[in-house]
């Protein structure tokens, strides 16, 4: 492993545990085993680092996304891989103690580059809805903003505790949010 990856896999532990906001350079160097010269040879700062961090996710979410997508499988099980991702991408790479950081008053880049890859994500979703519809696989009759809409609310609601708490593990949980989004509450087909 080189001396940048020792870096940014410290640093990601770190940032995940205790948020990025409570985790100094110095801890980050001390715990990957490097210098500050070392760090600042890879990095600006520690926002650069996180800025880093989160291209590299965003990326990697996107090339998953693209490969469900691609898939030559039904719009409905499409669906249900593209929430079963999504949650296992927060449930392991953004934990509240690192979200809560991203709007911190001088997190400003970083809150940037989340909207941008939002928005980007809303593309590439609203692409999708309108292929289903194409394809006849979705409700021609359907309003894809109000689908939007519902999904990103069940994505709010998931972050429930009251909801966690009604099913044994995330698969579970997000297999029965897009089954109701998907299918409603009749019966499977």
């Amino acid at each position: 492993m080189t001396k940048k990856e020792q870096i940014e896999q410290t640093s990601r532990e770190l940032f995940l545990k205790h948020g990025f906001k409570k985790v100094s350079i110095d801890e980050v160097c001390k715990n990957a085993g490097v210098s500050r010269k070392t760090f600042y040879t890879y990095f600006q700062n520690k926002n650069d680092l996180v800025l880093s961090m989160l291209t590299k996710l965003f990326d990697e979410a996107f090339s998953v996304y693209q490969g469900i997508i691609d898939e030559e499988i039904s719009f409905a099980e499409k669906i249900k891989e593209l929430f079963a991702y999504k949650f296992k991408m927060v449930e392991t790479s953004l934990t509240m103690e690192f979200v809560k950081d991203f709007y911190h008053p001088d997190s400003v880049e970083i809150l940037d580059l989340l909207n941008k890859m939002t928005a980007r994500s809303m593309i590439l979703m609203r692409d999708f809805f309108e292929n289903g519809k194409k394809s006849g696989e979705m409700n021609s009759e359907m309003n894809i903003d109000f689908v939007m809409y519902l999904m990103q609310k069940a994505m709010d609601m998931c972050g429930s505790k009251e909801l966690q708490d009604l099913f044994p593990d995330a698969e579970s949980m997000t297999r029965q949010v897009a089954n109701s989004l998907i299918y409603g509450i009749m019966p499977l087909r």
